[in-house]
């Protein structure tokens, strides 16, 4: 008996598997683009892998998928709804998740969409300035160098191999990030911190609320810290520092004989500061 119940399952499982496939629907885009151009990407619901390549274009991927839990008129309707637009030049281009004529479930109840998951992948110049938002998606972002803004909402962040003026809003997910090189302005709510291989070159902020943070930077890194201490704030380093001001609110001085500035504000927060 039990081994009829799980094969039932399966096929239940597998139907719906296929149901879906035959739901989704594609997008396929290349556009030119120059090397240290803007780039602006906005998504809600899904997901974003965004790598570099060395070529002088844009190439943009996207299925979208019903949602989940939804009858299959309902997710055939939202599929065909969702579009993703892909506007502007090779100097400035915008790639942006459009859910504008997704209908509601029910007109009785106003306006409660089921959005259906748009999963992207997107190849870009290494060099150029992007502007990032998301929300309740997956964003993983690779091998950039420039002007990086990444704001997310009740999505992981997991990036890598990124160099530049680089800023990181994050409210509710988890932040992941190795071989960083620049300056880094990361502000987190609600949401962890690793970051690996970090290498401070340019003043820097930690602004952490209700999370932790760790920074694992090189063993010869210099830096003049700032670090505000409290009754729900801490901040720990594994570094020497030689101290100018150590109270029970306040942490300043210099690390290896000082360098950038790496400021470090928050609330409920625990940051630490290791050795790479």
């Amino acid at each position: 008996m039990k081994s009829k119940t799980m094969f039932g399952l399966f096929i239940l499982l597998a139907m719906a598997q296929l149901a879906m496939g035959q739901q989704a629907k594609e997008f396929r885009k290349t556009v030119a683009f120059e090397p240290g151009g803007e780039l602006t990407f906005v998504t809600d619901k899904g997901s974003v892998k965004l790598t570099a390549w060395d070529r002088r274009e844009v190439e943009v991927y996207a299925r979208i998928e019903p949602p989940v839990n939804e009858s299959a008129d309902y997710g055939r309707r939202a599929v065909e709804a969702a579009q993703v637009e892909v506007t502007g030049t090779a100097r400035a281009l915008t790639i942006r998740s459009d859910f504008e004529a997704v209908p509601s479930k029910d007109t009785r109840w106003g306006d409660n969409r089921a959005l259906p998951d748009i999963h992207y992948e997107i190849k870009a110049p290494r060099e150029l300035n992007l502007r990032l938002t998301a929300d309740r998606s997956r964003v993983n972002v690779q091998g950039f160098a420039g002007r990086l803004q990444l704001q997310t909402d009740r999505t992981p962040v997991d990036a890598g191999e990124l160099s530049g003026e680089i800023v990181i809003k994050v409210d509710r997910g988890e932040v992941r990030l190795t071989a960083l090189r620049g300056s880094l302005n990361l502000s987190t709510d609600r949401t962890d911190s690793h970051i690996a291989g970090l290498a401070i070159e340019r003043d820097s902020l930690l602004n952490i609320s209700r999370g932790e943070a760790e920074l694992r930077v090189p063993e010869t890194q210099r830096l003049s810290v700032s670090a505000r201490t409290g009754r729900r704030e801490t901040f720990q380093s594994d570094f020497e520092i030689a101290t100018r001001n150590f109270n029970t609110d306040l942490i300043e001085g210099t690390i290896n004989g000082g360098g950038p500035r790496l400021s470090v504000t928050g609330d409920r927060s625990q940051v630490h500061l290791r050795r790479q």
